[in-house]
């Protein structure tokens, strides 16, 4: 039989080894390399416009530095960085426009490196962006699609260097659609005008009643506005035009669209300036009158748009008499206010003339004519007003520009804007008569 003390001995060496154990250190684990993680910006696919690139990534558990992996494929990728302890590194690229690049990273601990991150490799492209080379003195003329191309000869195409397609629209959903009325297809006006080296423009207007609501819905969100450029550049690219031509008549800063038309503007400027290959234009406001349209012009547009065709016409009045809606007055309140006031670059300001006339002081509802018309009617070429008849008017006044106040304003333009434009083609007289003969004889233009 054994004793108490035998018995209080065992039990206390017990509990002493138990506790010893207990003490014991935790087996070292096996150490092991990090796993690959997950790749930030730049995002897949995107296109970069600055030769420094700052590549980011997740932080990766176990990682302890990051080796950073670039090529023109994931396979051939080389480290440009080794050893970077946080989770982005800037690199710097080639200014070789069109260049595709691969990326990824390698996670690295003591023990050694993450495997098959090349599978997560993610892609971007260097592009220019740039304006192309100005056209000179610019001669723009809209030819609207509702118009018989056989009735303009081919000599007014080569007055001009520049031909506007007037007009493809916006619709209630956004995207751009063909005119109803389609008289001369783009595609034919596109012929003509390359046949005889000019230019082709896409113009674009909204097809709302008001002019103004398709405009303002599509540009009002990056969604809307990405498809709509989308449409505009498949057109462009398909129909092989030169540049687009914006009539967005008028965002304003009344009701916010002088934000989003800028937006649009810039957006659109990105695609079409890719490679320095495509031209934008933009129809603004005469500038004479303050308000809400000419503010919605921002300044910031001028080093992104190649040239604004002013629309220094329409200037009349249905309860004033003797009043010119487009005189060699408004011409020079319109560059003045645009180059010297605003500081708009003088070869991006092309002024815009009219190959109509207009009344002054009675109704406007069918008494506009053009110009070929108010001939047709006993006006002189080389004057500024006439008697006409139209409509339900007889033996009216009608006021619109004749050569010698083209020459005029041909000539303003040359000393101190950047060319002229007209609306529109079909409405000039197709002889010796011709408004746009008038210019280019002045400004020595050969056609």
């Amino acid at each position: 039989m054994r004793s108490p003390l035998f018995l209080f001995v065992v039990v206390l060496l017990l509990f002493f080894q138990s506790c010893r154990k207990k003490d014991a250190p935790l087996p070292t684990p096996t150490p092991t390399p990090p796993g690959c993680g997950s790749l930030v910006s730049p995002a897949s696919g995107s296109f970069v416009t600055t030769t420094s690139i700052t590549l980011s990534w997740s932080s990766v558990t176990l990682a302890s530095t990051y080796d950073v992996m670039l090529g023109t494929t994931a396979t051939n990728a080389v480290a440009v960085a080794t050893g970077v302890a946080g989770t982005s590194h800037t690199i710097t690229i080639a200014p070789t426009p069109n260049v595709t690049y691969f990326w990824y990273v390698i996670p690295r601990n003591s023990t050694g490196a993450a495997t098959g991150c090349s599978a997560a490799a993610r892609s971007f492209t260097f592009i220019s962006i740039q304006l192309p080379p100005s056209l000179g003195y610019y001669v723009v003329g809209y030819f609207p699609s509702y118009r018989a191309l056989a009735d303009v000869p081919d000599v007014k195409f080569k007055m001009t260097n520049v031909v506007v397609y007037a007009f493809y629209q916006v619709n209630s959903t956004g995207s751009l659609t063909p005119p109803s009325s389609n008289t001369a297809s783009l595609s034919a006006v596109a012929a003509k005008a390359r046949a005889n080296n000019a230019r082709i423009f896409l113009g674009i207007n909204d097809g709302s009643s008001n002019g103004t609501t398709n405009f303002k819905n599509m540009a009002s969100t990056p969604t809307g506005r990405t498809n709509f450029i989308r449409d505009v550049m498949t057109v462009v690219r398909t129909q092989q035009l030169d540049g687009v031509d914006m009539d967005w008549e008028f965002p304003s800063t009344s009701d916010g669209t002088d934000v989003t038309f800028t937006a649009l503007m810039k957006e659109l400027a990105d695609s079409l300036h890719r490679d320095a290959r495509y031209y934008l234009s933009c129809a603004i406001t005469a500038g004479k009158y303050a308000g809400g349209y000419r503010d919605a012009i921002r300044n910031e547009l001028f080093s992104v748009v190649d040239f604004f065709n002013i629309m220094a016409y329409d200037d009349f009045s249905t309860t004033v008499p003797y009043r010119h809606h487009s005189d060699f007055a408004l011409a020079q309140t319109c560059l003045q206010y645009w180059i010297t006031t605003r500081g708009m670059p003088a070869a991006k300001a092309v002024l815009g003339v009219p190959a109509y006339g207009r009344p002054s002081g009675i109704t406007q509802s069918n008494t506009v004519l053009s110009y070929r018309n108010i001939l047709s009617q006993g006006g002189n070429a080389q004057l500024d007003s006439a008697v006409v008849s139209a409509g339900s008017f007889s033996n009216y006044t009608i006021y619109y520009n004749g050569q010698y106040t083209v020459k005029r304003k041909a000539k303003l333009a040359k000393d101190i804007a950047g060319g002229v434009m007209f609306w529109e083609k079909w409405q000039d007289a197709p002889d010796a008569n011709s408004l746009l003969k008038a210019a280019c004889d002045t400004v020595g233009r050969t056609y």
